[in-house]
């Protein structure tokens, strides 16, 4: 009976810590920083990337107000700049201990300044497969970098841009869990309304042919795209009307902000059209919790002229 008792005492042990490993939350943020070119900070009259910093790695490794320790960051505008005192990417990747970091230069080639998406996942969580990870572009030829050939009605094309993405595998005493998830980071172009349209089908489309399906699906960026725009709709699983055609999406999006706070204005929200911030997930595996916009300062600066998004995700 002693044994019966003892077994059933780690059977039901047993059972607890696999509730527990999958009761773990995902935390991610989305952060647009603002690129380290001075021309771009004077226009957003914000305060040079030196002063900026500090409260930029504030929110990112300490999270005021926010959900962290976060498992995903995705960051957009980080700049590779051939002034080292300039050079986000690589100053960042430097920062965040405990953090690997993936990205590519949207141009497809470094040079003076140049944007970039980046990806930072925590590595004692996360395994990412290098083999199913990288960059494409948002373009007809997505394989080639610094691809783009969408235009507007005025025949102007959008900026080079692109999405960075890897499939993360969680981790826990050096091994694999069972659970994985592609994590995909982008900022679409501001000036184009077309080119962000075209954009969003080409993002599910690419979620749609992902190679391992059973994969959990989280989107992070600034997309420029306010919740009334056609890319946002089809993003979240709307039919559109472009150019003559409706465009069905497979599947919807998940945005977490709006989930969890669904038509509630609060002083966390902002105007309608200003919002452009999202963290989106595939609600078939995956389901967003608690989502807050930080609004912080460190020694009265911003940290860029975008507020950074969190959201905790459970897994269903």
């Amino acid at each position: 009976m002693k044994a019966l008792t003892c077994f059933l005492s780690a059977v039901i042990l047993s059972v607890f810590a696999s509730v527990v490993l999958s009761a773990e939350p995902i935390r991610v943020l989305t952060f647009n920083i603002l690129a380290s070119e001075p021309s771009w900070e004077e226009t957003a009259k914000q305060k040079p990337w030196a002063d900026r910093k500090p409260a930029v790695l504030d929110v990112m490794l300490k999270y005021p107000d926010g959900n962290g320790p976060y498992d995903f960051i995705g960051t957009q505008e980080t700049s590779l700049h051939s002034d080292p005192k300039l050079h986000q990417v690589k100053q960042l990747a430097e920062a965040m201990t405990g953090y690997d970091s993936l990205y590519a230069p949207c141009s497809g080639k470094e040079g003076q300044f140049i944007l970039s998406n980046m990806i930072f996942w925590k590595k004692d969580r996360w395994e990412i497969d290098p083999q199913d990870s990288g960059t494409y572009w948002l373009s007809n030829t997505p394989d080639v970098p610094g691809s783009n050939d969408w235009a507007g009605n005025d025949h102007t094309k959008g900026g080079q841009r692109c999405v960075t993405y890897g499939l993360f595998y969680e981790i826990k005493d050096g091994k694999r869990t069972g659970k994985k998830v592609y994590f995909y980071n982008t900022h679409l172009y501001a000036h184009v309304l077309d080119a962000r349209t075209q954009s969003a089908f080409l993002i599910i489309d690419k979620i749609k042919d992902r190679k391992v399906q059973d994969a959990a699906v989280i989107v992070t960026g600034d997309f420029n795209s306010p919740r009334t725009t056609l890319a946002y709709l089809y993003l979240t699983g709307k039919p559109v009307e472009f150019k003559g055609k409706t465009h069905t999406p497979p599947f919807g999006l998940t945005e977490s902000y709006e989930s969890v706070y669904p038509n509630v204005e609060s002083e966390f929200r902002r105007k309608a059209w200003e919002e452009i911030d999202f963290i989106f997930v595939k609600d078939d595996l995956l389901k967003p919790v608690a989502a807050k916009r930080i609004l912080t300062k460190k020694d009265g600066v911003r940290p860029s002229d975008h507020f950074p998004i969190d959201a905790v995700i459970e897994f269903k």
